[in-house]
């Protein structure tokens, strides 16, 4: 008898549920649960009202929990029985959000798209982008479940002060992580391996149909995508970063990754000066090392000084290094408060050239200035 299953089990296992389902001459379930005592009745009420919404099928449902909040038990009864009985995901009640374009995008962190454990705690880390990840973080068999438990995360839970992010799959697999999870208040879509206008013009579109003000960051991860960087950054105005992805990028170009990166300096200097010409930021790759702090450091700091205004963080612990070596000094700071109200003044007494602090200061640099203050909450 053949078994569609969503979920993972196991000694190991926490904050999850498993859901196997089988054909059978009539709705029913078996239920194992560590939390039996304090929550076995609303669980087996939870699973008793699924059944109805898909209306009694002829099925059995054998359900292993292991602690895993409603919404992950929603989303994983969802995936298993959907996938048993080859219907889409039910739609649920929409909860959009408007984006914010100008805010920090110091760093963002990803979060596996089928590892609920991490997203209920993923915000206390403070990142300024939270990414549920539905492309590389997940196996192949598992892109459904991810993408049931990822829609039901959104609907449920709020990471104040992050913005919620979500990287979708390429090709139609992406655009249908799009029409999927994009109602449930998603702010910014990492589109991955984009080479082209052509597959922003796409996502835009479903976007469009959807009735959508969600933001867009192309993921820059090859040559092709490299080359036209500025042609993707023009390609739609939802577009309010560029990223670059440097594993897959070294291996296209048959380079080994260095700490001192200079195998990858063109991409970095394309990208960047590709999305400065456009007028939006650039985004530098992840940094692969989790436990070595300095290191952190000492890659954001590198990646400021060429011009990037944000990295990406694989695990929490990297992301009060990233925001210490994306601050501004208070030097920095003190001398931007210096060109802004040197320059305005200037500009209100009819002078057209200022100098402060014995530079001269054109309107480049005050812009400059002006924007770390704005950023950084000094203006």
């Amino acid at each position: 008898m053949a078994m569609t299953t969503a979920g993972e089990r196991g000694e190991k296992v926490r904050s999850d549920v498993w859901v196997g389902v089988t054909d059978a001459s009539a709705a029913g379930y078996d239920l194992k649960t560590s939390v039996e005592s304090i929550y076995g009745r609303s669980l087996r009420l939870q699973v008793e009202n699924a059944l109805k919404r898909f209306g009694n099928p002829g099925i059995h449902l054998e359900i292993h929990d292991s602690g895993a909040l409603p919404f992950v038990i929603e989303a994983r009864l969802e995936a298993a029985i959907c996938a048993h009985l080859g219907t889409d995901i039910p739609p649920i009640h929409p909860s959009p959000r408007k984006p914010n374009r100008a805010r920090l995008r110091r760093t963002r962190l990803y979060v596996p798209g089928n590892g609920p454990k991490q997203f209920a705690n993923a915000g206390l880390y403070r990142p300024d982008g939270l990414i549920l990840d539905l492309e590389d973080s997940v196996a192949p068999d598992a892109k459904l479940a991810a993408r049931a438990v990822v829609r039901r995360a959104l609907a449920t839970l709020d990471w104040p002060g992050c913005e919620r992010m979500v990287r979708i799959n390429d090709g139609h697999d992406g655009l249908d992580d799009l029409r999927a999870v994009a109602p449930q208040g998603v702010e910014a879509f990492l589109i991955p391996k984009v080479e082209g206008p052509e597959r922003i013009h796409e996502v835009a579109t479903v976007l469009d149909d959807i009735g959508l003000e969600t933001l867009l960051i192309p993921l820059l991860e090859s040559p092709l995508g490299i080359q036209n960087a500025y042609a993707i950054a023009k390609s739609s105005p939802r577009i309010v970063a560029l990223a670059i992805g440097l594993e897959d990028y070294a291996t296209e170009i048959r380079a080994e990754r260095s700490e001192s990166g200079e195998e990858t300096a063109f991409a970095h200097g394309q990208l960047v000066n590709a999305a400065r010409a456009a007028g939006i930021s650039p985004l530098a790759s992840v940094f692969p090392k989790i436990d070595d702090r300095d290191a952190v450091f000492r890659y954001a700091r590198r990646m400021r000084g060429l011009g990037f205004d944000g990295i990406g963080c694989i695990h929490p612990r990297q992301i009060r290094s990233a925001h210490a070596a994306l601050a501004p000094s208070a030097e920095e700071v003190e001398r931007a408060k210096r060109i802004v109200a040197g320059y305005e003044a200037a500009m209100a007494e009819g002078r057209g050239a200022v100098a402060v602090s014995g530079r001269m200061v054109d309107a480049p640099i005050y812009e400059r200035a002006r924007t770390l203050l704005v950023q950084g909450g000094w203006l």
